[in-house]
């Protein structure tokens, strides 16, 4: 049986600047969903496919990358990278949630949240302490999942099996588990990751071939037949490449360099504006107009305002907070 294949003109060489991009693109609609969410705005635009879009992007950066030397040093590069920008927003808002909010929040819940395996102990502990701190859960998932997936990088039939595999059981579980935070924020989100290394390996070979097998006919039947069967639809990971797509060949071509600065600066960012910025334009800002300004139910106007304020402190506390973790020594800058 003939292969498929996809070939490009020749391997990609060097960083690529879109990438970057992306992910500020990605941060943006983040943002502007959780901003609908505060004005009780119809979810139209469907701004969480942002996450769906880093979940690509980390798959597609990570198979592009060749500085793998091992699975400690991939780990502790990448734990570093992320961990210590989460533990300072994990311990600012489980203080500031205590002190001002008067939540309460268990020792194990705590020690879950820095551990930062939370997210696979049910909806009560996934989005306790501040909702985007889920995504820290499965992006350590996934760069564990890659350390003994890699090796399948130059045989994407058997990696296509995997990706299946791996995120049939763990939908599955979620759905019969009765946990649908877990079950949206992470489970769905999985095959992305897959999505991103195949694209990855494409960009990084120039071609990418699928054996028409066993492997990829049962990868098809996980990812499509048994989702189908049990109502769960793999799909937010096409409708995040279709947003990357349009931006890369149709935006970017158009768009002002300045524009690009932007977008690239927010990329740059995007972790630690990913962490900061939802308690501050939702819990705070209806916290703080109650308490300062007396208001029970503010407006649009007010909730904007306050919104305004929080994403201007987000922006300023993630250059801060950026900048600082820079600075310390190894494998921070990986």
């Amino acid at each position: 049986m003939a292969d498929l294949r996809i070939e490009l003109p020749g391997p990609v060489s060097g960083r690529l600047p879109v990438l970057d991009e992306l992910k500020g693109v990605a941060i943006l609609l983040v943002v502007l969903y959780h901003a609908g969410g505060v004005l009780v705005w119809n979810n139209y635009l469907h701004g969480d496919l942002g996450v769906d879009m880093f979940v690509i992007l980390s798959g597609l950066g990570l198979a592009l990358s060749s500085n793998y030397r091992g699975a400690g040093p991939f780990l502790a590069r990448r734990l570093w990278r992320i961990m210590p920008t989460y533990w300072i927003a994990l311990t600012l808002y489980a203080w500031a949630g205590t002190y001002f909010l008067q939540h309460h929040y268990s020792t194990a819940n705590l020690l879950l949240h820095y551990l930062g395996i939370h997210g696979w102990f049910g909806d009560a502990y996934a989005v306790s302490i501040s909702d985007p701190f889920w995504f820290i859960t499965l992006i350590l998932t996934l760069y564990v999942l890659f350390c003994p997936l890699r090796r399948l990088l130059d045989r994407p039939a058997q990696l296509l099996l995997a990706g299946s595999l791996i995120s049939g059981a763990v939908a599955l579980g979620c759905f019969f588990w009765n946990q649908p935070g877990v079950f949206g924020f992470l489970a769905l989100r999985i095959p992305g990751f897959f999505l991103g290394l195949l694209l990855g390996q494409l960009l990084k070979t120039g071609r990418l071939v699928l054996p028409v097998g066993v492997a990829l006919a049962t990868a098809l039947f996980v990812f499509v037949y048994v989702p189908y069967t049990r109502g769960i639809v793999f799909h937010p990971s096409i409708a995040g490449l279709a947003v990357m797509g349009f931006y890369a060949f149709a935006l970017r071509p158009v768009i002002a360099s300045g524009a690009q600065r932007v977008l690239k600066f927010l990329g740059d960012h995007s972790l630690e504006i990913f962490l900061l910025h939802q308690p501050l334009i939702r819990e705070y800002n209806f916290y703080l107009q109650a308490r300062w300004l007396k208001i029970g139910q503010p407006g649009p106007a007010g909730l904007i305002l306050g919104m305004a304020i929080g994403l201007t402190v987000t922006l300023f506390a993630s250059v801060e907070l950026h900048r600082l973790l820079q600075k310390l020594p190894f494998p921070a800058k990986a």
